[in-house]
C-alpha cells in the first residue's frame, strides 16, 4: 500500500473510508457525505494613531459552520425524530461524534460536537426512471467541536 502526500492514510484505506455519526454514545447512521468541519475565528482590527505602516489584529469570536451529513435513505428514522422535537419546540440539543471509518471498521479520526442540533433536512430526489439511490441531507448546528 502507498501513503498518500502528507497524509497517513493509505491509498486503500482512503477508498474505502466511511463516516459514523454518534449520538450521546449510540451510533446513529453512517453517511457517505460529511462536510461543514470548519471553524472561523474574527479579527477585529485597530489602527493605532501615529503609525500609518501597521493595522493591529486581535482575535475575535470564534464561528463554527454546521455540519451537512448525507446518506441513502435507511428504515430508521431516528434523525428525522430529532428534526421533528426541534421543530415542535423541544430543548433537543446532543453531544455527537463524526468517525472517519475504514472498511474493517477501524476509526482513523474522530471529531466531537458540543450542543448540536437539526436547523435543516432535505428529503430525496424520488425519480422512478433513475438507478440512482435516494439521499437525504440533515444539518446541524453546533456550539464547537475539538478532535479526538
Amino acid at each position: 500500500m502507498t501513503t498518500l502526500p502528507g497524509n497517513d492514510v493509505t491509498s486503500k484505506t482512503a477508498a474505502t473510508q466511511r463516516f459514523s455519526v454518534e449520538i450521546d454514545g449510540s451510533i446513529a447512521a453512517t453517511f457517505s457525505e460529511c462536510s461543514g468541519l470548519a471553524v472561523q475565528i474574527a479579527t477585529e482590527k485597530y489602527e493605532e494613531g501615529g503609525d500609518n505602516g501597521v493595522t493591529l489584529k486581535f482575535q475575535g469570536r470564534v464561528d463554527y459552520t454546521n455540519i451537512v451529513l448525507k446518506h441513502g435513505i435507511t428504515e430508521s428514522a431516528d434523525l428525522f425524530d430529532w428534526l421533528l422535537r426541534i421543530v415542535r419546540g423541544e430543548y433537543a440539543r446532543k453531544n455527537i461524534s463524526v468517525r472517519v471509518l475504514t472498511s474493517d471498521l477501524s476509526e482513523i479520526r474522530s471529531w466531537q460536537f458540543k450542543g448540536a442540533f437539526p436547523v435543516k433536512w432535505t428529503g430525496p430526489t424520488l425519480n422512478a426512471t433513475s438507478s440512482s439511490i435516494a439521499i437525504e441531507t440533515l444539518e446541524l448546528a453546533h456550539e464547537g467541536f475539538v478532535t479526538v
